[in-house]
């Protein structure tokens, strides 16, 4: 049977990029060595550190690492280019980039194919695949070599499989569809119920919720999906019981119940109720693109991955690592800045301009031997990440615009973000250096093991990671930040409140606090307000993520930083759960009550894009951890980077997030 002109297109790029003319270089090795900044948590590194060096001023590194190692620059594999080679022609021809890049992964296999367990019509033509499953039987060959040196037989063996089989012309392909075929057989890896939801075998650059650190813990968080939900939370009974005694303690807990276990059914049928009334005190136009908060992020992400030549996971993992105490706008801004400056900076040199700012920033004398450290020097000549991160974030006060834009649902950006007097712009300011370093230490080594150690303990980055990487991720991951927990509670609490420090598994300074479990890796009462999203989401039949994106962007409507900065106005609304927990008050008449005294929800600030409550400062100073107003990018006009266009308002051209994954997805 001949080919058509499109095939014979098609096979003829394919056989280019199986066979290329030229060998390719290989891959660019660079040392890493986890830095320590005075006043900063500890950067975590790739898993495979050097535990024989030291850190800054001798500083001993992370405690626990292995031997030596090198960082190797991201390189993809022949599937992977050709993949990007397809989707750049099918976004020249007008298709949008979701569209785009699907299409091609299921020409030529990847994770957003239509077909089965990521193959692509490339594994079923006969020996047209064979190259590509040779190199990734190779790549597979090598990981099982470093899974053996760790100790992890299990996956060792299984890689050493996948390798030996992938040899076989064909054989891949034909294991694989003749899997997909019978539709009475798994589509997945088998999976193991633990409580509630299901801990599966982890796919490709997904993450576990939450992460056991523990000698005694008998979870692997990189072998299993380990996710944060009220199973997890009630594995301690002990640390369950302290944390629902806390939570008892909060003016709209109205239970009567004795039990922990009724206790907390009684508190997360309120959280849910309270959440599903939000929800629907919002008009269907605006709640129908405010549930699209993390496609528009997972858009962003293929954008800068795309933009930057840096892997998704990577660019997901630097937005979620820069995200504490953050809103969206400005975390979207950091997030282009670091991925700029890492990416095209490496040769420029410290000036004049970079000692004036950091006089500024890191005036304080403990900065002092950092700051001469780095003097001078090219960012490529800087080795350690917490050194990186003061290069980086000098660099950008000093050269870069301090604007930053408000940012679309659907992932647009829609114009520079102003102060209240609608005449200045918002300045944006920085995190700590450790965030910074570690998402440095994530695009420099891009791999899941480094992604997942970088992002820490905390529920709430390691879901926030999740919902941008995969936002129709079946495993439900939901982000409870400051405004989720505020939703829950119709309550209009900040960073600073106890409520949201508990959720964080922190304490009020002269209070005692929620028990945390290095064992299980559960913090605080997150798991909690978890499941509580999760019921409201089936409620409403929708994700949930998208019930927690509605309901924030509802919460920050009906509380306003204006709102809840006056002492009087919290503790009006407090006053009035206190009447609903003495039986003085319904809960229908408590909630209107709330609503009457906030003056209802106003309308998100991307709907008149350009409005801003509250103001940040132009230049952060350094250890400054308080929690700072609103996010977006750096300069460069309105039309945001790239000549993108502001957003039409019609929640039909989103261009979806990643493909949902299949329990099991390999």
């Amino acid at each position: 049977m001949a080919y058509s002109s499109i095939e014979d297109k098609y096979l003829s790029a394919l056989t280019s990029f199986q066979f290329p003319d030229a060998p390719v270089d290989d891959a660019v090795t660079q040392e890493m060595a986890p830095g320590q900044q005075p006043g900063d948590i500890l950067l975590a590194g790739s898993p495979v550190n050097m535990s024989g060096q030291t850190g800054f001023r001798n500083l001993p590194t992370q405690p626990g690492g292995g031997q030596g190692d090198t960082i190797k620059s991201f390189d993809p594999t022949v599937r992977q280019k050709l993949s990007d080679f397809l989707q750049s022609g099918f976004e020249g021809m007008g298709v949008d980039r979701y569209k785009a890049r699907q299409n091609a992964q299921t020409i030529v296999g990847g994770g957003s194919s239509n077909l089965p367990l990521n193959m692509g019509l490339a594994d079923i033509v006969p020996f047209l695949g064979t190259a590509l499953q040779t190199e990734e039987s190779a790549i597979l060959a090598g990981e099982s070599k470093e899974s053996l040196k760790r100790g992890d037989y299990g996956t060792a063996a299984m890689q050493y499989g996948g390798a030996a089989l992938g040899m076989l012309p064909g054989a891949s392909a034909t294991m694989k569809a003749a899997k997909a075929l019978p539709q009475n057989l798994s589509m997945g890896l088998s999976t193991q119920a633990v409580g509630g939801m299901q801990d599966v075998l982890v796919g490709p650059n997904i993450v576990s919720t939450r992460l056991p650190t523990a000698v005694k813990s008998t979870e692997d968080p990189m072998a299993n999906r380990l996710v944060i939900d009220l199973q997890a939370v009630k594995q301690d009974p002990t640390a369950f019981a302290h944390n629902m005694g806390l939570i008892r303690q909060y003016p709209n807990f109205a239970s009567k119940a004795r039990n922990p276990d009724k206790q907390a059914e009684d508190f997360i049928t309120e959280v849910k109720n309270n959440l599903l009334f939000l929800h629907d005190q919002v008009p269907e136009a605006t709640r129908q693109r405010s549930k699209l908060w993390y496609d528009g992020a997972r858009n962003i992400a293929d954008r800068f991955s795309a933009d930057y030549g840096v892997p998704d996971q990577a660019v997901s993992g630097v937005l979620a690592v820069l995200s504490p105490q953050k809103d969206w706008f400005m975390n979207v801004s950091l997030g282009q800045r670091v991925l700029d400056i890492a990416t095209k900076q490496q040769s420029t040199r410290w000036d004049s301009s970079m000692d004036v700012i950091a006089k500024t920033i890191f005036g304080d004398p403990k900065y002092a031997p950092m700051v001469d450290a780095i003097r001078g020097k090219t960012l490529a000549e800087v080795n350690e990440p917490g050194l990186k991160a003061m290069w980086l974030r000098t660099y950008d006060q000093a050269k870069n615009p301090r604007e930053h834009e408000i940012v679309s649902p659907e992932g647009d950006f829609v114009g520079i973000r102003m102060n209240q007097d609608g005449k200045s712009p918002t300045q944006t300011g920085w995190g700590s250096l450790n965030e910074i370093g570690k998402a440095i230490v994530i695009l420099e080594d891009p791999r899941i093991e480094t992604i997942s150690t970088n992002l820490g303990q905390q529920h709430k980055v390691r879901n926030f990671y999740s919902n941008i990487y995969a936002p129709n991720d079946p495993a439900g991951p939901v982000t409870i930040d400051t405004h989720a927990v505020a939703a829950g509670l119709l309550r209009p609490l900040s960073g600073n409140s106890r409520e949201v420090a508990h959720n964080f598994g922190s304490n009020m300074k002269g209070e005692v606090g929620p028990k945390n479990s290095s064992i299980t890796g559960v913090q605080g009462t997150y798991g909690i307000y978890a499941e509580a999203y999760r019921r409201a989401a089936e409620e409403r039949g929708i994700l949930p993520r998208e019930m927690q994106s509605i309901t924030w962007e509802a919460v920050r409507g009906l509380f306003p930083d204006t709102f809840k900065s006056q002492a009087k106005n919290t503790d009006q609304i407090d006053g009035i759960w206190l009447q609903y927990r003495k039986g003085k008050m319904s809960l229908e008449e408590a909630r209107n009550e709330v609503f009457r005294n906030a003056g209802g929800i106003r309308p998100p600030e991307w709907e008149g894009a350009g409005l801003r409550l509250g103001s940040t400062q132009a230049v952060q100073p350094a250890g400054n951890t308080g929690e700072l107003p609103r996010t977006g990018l750096p300069g460069g006009g309105a039309s945001g980077a790239g000549g993108i266009q502001p957003a039409t308002g019609n929640p039909q051209r989103i261009k979806q997030g990643r493909q949902a994954l299949k329990p099991g997805a390999q």
